[in-house]
């Protein structure tokens, strides 16, 4: 920046926006310098720095005036004391000047609302009309631009972004959905009813968000994910429930099956549902804004997803038991089948190739010792690197990781994390409850007591950054008499002299109520500079900050940054992390001890939970994520994800009425391992697909979903069972089962003969 072309075309661009430029909002222009930064006064003497800098770097005559120094970084410019890592970055010292060259000058306007206009309808007229200008300007200044309005313009890009792979990730879980409810005969496969349950789901999507949109709830970039998320959770019940009508007996009338399939599947999908819903409930009430609103979201579709399957898709299913067992085509449903089909779709002996795989192959491996054995040392290694990517992740709250790949925004942000913040911070310290000087002068030792432990902390920049009217004034008023009580009147005097009239801005004036008729300054602020290398640094800060003007509370001190609302939500992630994940476990050990009451399956289920939590978390850290709000939406997404491949498989242990240890694995690996294979593809399709939108926030979410789809397929059809069969393989007595299998009635074969007609015939 240290060129003669570049500093001019720099000083004629702050004169342009100062003096000439105009903006449109609405029907009306204004001028900017005129009508929109005089109503702050800190708006015409935000930039001064910079002409005078360069004016005193390029004139001679003013680099051979003694009462000005160029030194870095400050420079004193006849009476004034400038700190200059106010607008200048990636500065290096040297040369005759003593400043060799400048990376970045950073120019700075404040914005207000302005008659009906709001500070953001004014700031988007503003940053319209900047940008024209700036364009015009490009051969000499390479620029980028910054406001928290185009932060969350940008964000928003997020969700444009996304949504087009909406109809990629529909037709993936379509095509998957009809092609794994297919049984190998064209009336017992129930392609229609999966695609009706992709429907109810969406269905479910919709009423949560109208209903949470109608009663205020904002709509935040995460939400985006919403859909696909819900989507993989409602489909699993689809599963869930077909499954288990699949499992019962094909030659029962409709109305039984549906009773059988709804004893089965019922309490899986309500025991899943209910601890999925209490999870995300739990987030709902994260201090952090975007994680409360994500779970409500969530949280609200997965109810609506229960009433809906139980409710409407238990009609679409009763539906289909009735063609089924009249015999209808699976998607032609005004076609009848021929009756030798309709004899094989009734046939009583029929295994699914699905319920063979897990009860014949599977479970039995599973079963043995030897595979027993060896899984202790798989999973050792598991855990071990999962509690070591956890003691990976830290609180790191990135502005640039919100934003999609190509934003030009990450342009600014990159150069603020690499230059701004770690080269000098202004933070400006709010004095609300200044003492009275004139009747209390023995207060100015304590009030600079704060200010110098306000300049003394690991990362202050000294008393050299400092800009404070009191050592101004102190220094004005040695020179007069020492008369506390005109304290406010010698004051006014010292701000009417020329080069201290910018003092005005950092004091605000009111009647003194301790001398009628009097005034004296009841509140004011001061700046002070601070080098802050990174976000956690930033965070302990502002800890110190606040530990040091707790000292002080009869001034009711507050240090001001403008990232400060990041640092607080930085402050809160550890402990919002550790108590919705404690309180969702609390909860989902309730709802187990509800729905499964056998003690040691309950401690398993629970176990596997946590260790599910405690992979994805680790290896999510592995995988290159830090501790941010966007991390901490997706662990507690995970929880109420893990629940269902732990779950459903635990209940359906428990439901399994066979003596034999290995025999029990198998009975319910056989009814409930298809499904949740199904829930888990169907998961990892309806995400998977986010691995290709070019945003930061949305690649973390795909990235969690594998996760949970790969750790929760390998706790729930691997580990879980081989802890069941090792530690808890006694089942519980049949008379004291809390949810008994009633029998079934044996229903008698009729007797066929070569002519008969009869439909209910096994076969003729």
């Amino acid at each position: 920046m240290l060129r003669k072309e570049v500093s001019d075309a720099i000083l004629e661009l702050d004169r342009f926006v100062m003096h000439n430029l105009t903006l449109d909002i609405g029907n009306k222009t204004y001028s900017f310098g005129n009508d929109i930064c005089p109503k702050l006064v800190l708006c015409p003497l935000s930039n001064t720095i910079v002409p005078i800098f360069f004016e005193s770097y390029w004139s001679e005559k003013l680099r051979k005036d003694a009462r000005v120094k160029l030194e870095w970084p400050i420079l004193r410019f006849f009476e004034n004391k400038f700190f200059l890592p106010n607008n200048f970055y990636g500065v290096e010292l040297g040369g005759d000047f003593g400043v060799q060259s400048i990376e970045m000058v950073h120019l700075v306007y404040y914005i207000s609302g302005h008659e009906q206009y709001t500070a953001e309808e004014v700031e988007r007229g503003f940053q319209k009309s900047l940008r024209e200008v700036l364009e015009e300007r490009k051969t000499f200044i390479r620029s980028a631009m910054f406001s928290l309005t185009i932060l969350k313009d940008e964000m928003q890009k997020n969700t444009t972004y996304t949504f087009p792979f909406i109809s990629l990730t529909v037709f993936l879980l379509m095509s998957f959905t009809i092609g794994s409810c297919m049984t190998g005969d064209w009336i017992t496969s129930k392609p229609l009813e999966a695609l009706m349950g992709i429907f109810t789901s969406s269905l479910a999507i919709v009423s949560s968000a109208g209903l949470l949109f109608f009663l205020g709830v904002p709509y935040i970039s995460q939400v985006t994910v919403v859909p696909f998320l819900a989507l993989a959770i409602g489909v699993d019940d689809t599963y869930v429930l077909l499954g288990a009508w699949q499992e019962t007996k094909r030659n029962l009338p409709p109305e039984k099956r549906m009773a059988l399939a709804f004893e089965e599947a019922g309490s899986a999908i309500t025991v899943t549902s209910l601890t999925s819903a209490l999870s995300f409930g739990i987030g709902t009430t994260s201090n952090t804004p975007a994680i409360s609103i994500f779970c409500k979201f969530i949280a609200v579709a997965v109810i609506f997803d229960y009433i809906y399957q139980i409710t409407i898709f238990s009609a679409i299913m009763a539906l289909a038991g009735r063609r089924e067992a009249a015999g209808y085509h699976c998607i032609f449903v005004w076609k009848r089948m021929p009756k030798e089909e309709i004899a094989h779709a009734k046939s009583t002996n029929f295994v699914s190739p699905t319920h063979n795989l897990f009860s014949n192959y599977l479970a039995p491996f599973l079963c043995r010792k030897s595979t027993r054995i060896a899984f202790i040392g798989i999973y050792a290694t598991y855990i071990f690197f999962a509690f070591y990517g956890c003691s990976l992740l830290k609180p790191n709250l990135t502005p640039s990781r919100l934003l999609v790949d190509d934003s030009p925004l990450s342009v600014y942000l990159r150069l603020a994390e690499n230059k701004i913040w770690s080269e000098g911070v202004v933070g400006r310290v709010y004095v609300n409850h200044a003492p009275d000087f004139s009747t209390h002068p023995e207060e100015m030792a304590t009030l600079m007591s704060l200010v110098e432990e306000l300049e003394g902390t690991p990362y202050s920049m000294g008393p050299n950054s400092t800009q404070l009217w009191i050592r101004e004034f102190n220094n004005y008023r040695q020179y007069f008499a020492e008369d506390d009580a005109n304290f406010y009147e010698t004051l006014k005097s010292f701000l009417g002299i020329s080069f201290n009239k910018q003092w005005n801005s950092f004091l605000r004036w009111n009647d003194n109520p301790n001398r009628t008729g009097k005034q004296y300054v009841e509140k004011f602020f001061f700046t002070t500079g601070f080098k802050i290398a990174n976000w956690n640094v930033r965070t302990s800060l502002l800890l110190v900050w606040r530990n040091i003007t707790a000292k002080y509370p009869q001034y009711q001190a507050i240090v001001f940054d403008e990232n400060n609302f990041f640092s607080d939500q930085m402050l809160e992630l550890k402990s919002t992390t550790l108590s919705s994940l404690g309180t969702a476990i609390l909860a989902m050990i309730v709802v187990c001890i509800l729905f499964i009451a056998d003690s040691a399956i309950v401690f398993w289920v629970v176990f596997i939970l946590i260790s599910m939590d405690i992979g994805v978390a680790g290896y999510l850290s592995l995988w290159g994520a830090d501790l941010d709000p966007t991390t901490v939406v997706n662990i507690l997404m995970s929880i109420g994800l893990c629940i269902d491949f732990a779950t459903h498989v635990g209940y359906r242990i428990y439901r399994s009425r066979c003596v034999d240890p290995d025999e029990r694995i198998s009975d319910a690996l056989g009814a409930i391992g298809f499904p949740v294979v199904q829930g888990g593809v169907s998961t990892f399709l309806a995400i998977v697909v986010m691995m290709l939108v070019p945003s930061n926030v949305v690649r973390l979410f795909a990235r969690t979903n594998v996760l949970v789809v790969a750790t929760g397929l390998f706790h729930g059809l691997f580990l879980l069972p081989i802890i069941v069969r090792s530690f808890a393989s006694e089942p519980p007595q049949s008379e004291d089962h809390v949810v008994p299998i009633p029998k079934v009635p044996a229903v008698k074969e009729p007797s066929c003969s070569s002519s008969c007609s009869d439909e209910s015939c096994k076969s003729c």
